[in-house]
Order: structure tokens, then sequence, then C-alpha cells
């Protein structure tokens, strides 16, 4: 019995290991407590003048959750289809009373259609397959967020919107305005 009383009271080599590492540790902190040292310093001239224009130059977005619909064409080219795009994003800036410069399209649901044979995940695919060319279609649409689904109908603004079957596509668009604060309904 005294044999395993005294083999359970052997050291291993894990024992000094963990207080190395709480060495480490307390260490370490200090170093990070003293490195956070604050110090102060005003800018040069140079400086503030380029902030102050940088902040000058940049527009504040803010999205409007009122949605429009666009029926893209077919044929997707920057002769037709972009050119309807661009019409169809002008009118409706021109409808909401906007200027032009102060509004952009900032996010667009792409929905494909599907027929009676297929499922959601054909249209969605669909729709998918559509948005390089869409982004190609007209520099509006280069840098703006996208997202696919697959639907036969979709309420936009509380109004139902179909879509049609294979090959029929609906944008829905959401603009990103810069101006006074919007005051929208966005539970619709």
């Amino acid at each position: 019995m005294s044999r395993r009383l005294l083999s359970r009271r052997r050291h291993s080599g894990e024992d000094g290991a963990g207080w190395i590492y709480a060495d480490l540790f307390l260490a370490l902190t200090l170093v990070g407590l003293g490195s956070a040292i604050v110090t102060s310093s005003s800018p040069s001239p140079a400086a503030q003048a380029a902030t102050s224009t940088t902040v000058a130059s940049t527009k504040t977005f803010q999205l409007s959750c009122t949605e429009f619909v666009i029926r893209p064409e077919s044929n997707l080219s920057p002769e037709v289809g972009g050119k309807q795009i661009e019409a169809a994003v002008g009118e409706e800036i021109t409808r909401r009373g906007w200027a032009p410069d102060t509004a952009k399209p900032g996010f667009v649901i792409v929905m494909g259609g599907f027929s009676g044979n297929e499922g959601p995940g054909d249209g969605s695919n669909r729709a998918k397959n559509l948005q390089p060319a869409l982004r190609k279609s007209t520099p509006m649409l280069r840098a703006v967020e996208m997202r696919a689904i697959g639907s036969k109908a979709a309420a936009v603004n509380g109004e139902q919107q179909a879509i049609g079957g294979a090959g029929s596509y609906l944008l829905v668009v959401y603009l990103l305005y810069s101006g006074p604060q919007l005051e929208e309904d966005c539970t619709k």
C-alpha cells in the first residue's frame, strides 16, 4: 500500500509545464498593459485638410425599403436590356422626386420563373445565371448586391406580381438614397 502512495507522489514534467505557461501568461499580460500607453498629438495641418475634403466629398446613402419592379428583356445587351433597366430606374427616381445624382440601385432580387414540371430551384438557378448578364448590361448594376430566387409570383409593395414560366424574370429593385432621412413604412 505504501508503494502505491509513493508512486502517486512522484511529479511528472506536466506539473512544471503548467506553471511555465502561467508565468508566460503573466509576463505577456504585463507587456500588453505596458504597450497600451496612450499618447496624443495634433495632426499636421496637411492631414487635417485632407481629412476635411474627404469627409466633404463622401456621400452617405440609406436604403429605401420602397421596392419597384423591372421586367428585363430577354436580350440583356447594353443596347437593349441595359437601356431598358436604366430608363426604369431613372423613371422611378423621378417619380419619387429625387435628383438623379442622389439615388442609385443598391439591392436587386432577381426572380426566375419556372414551368409546371420544374421546381423553384430551377427558377433560382436561372436567375443566378442571369446575374452576370445583368451586371454587363449597364454600369448601374455592376457593383450592386444581388440575390436570386425562383418563384411563380411575388408580393412587391403589397401588390401581387406574376413572374411567369421558365425564362421569365422579375427584378425587385431597392434604391440607395443620399438626402434627408427617409420616412417609409417598411412593414409591407
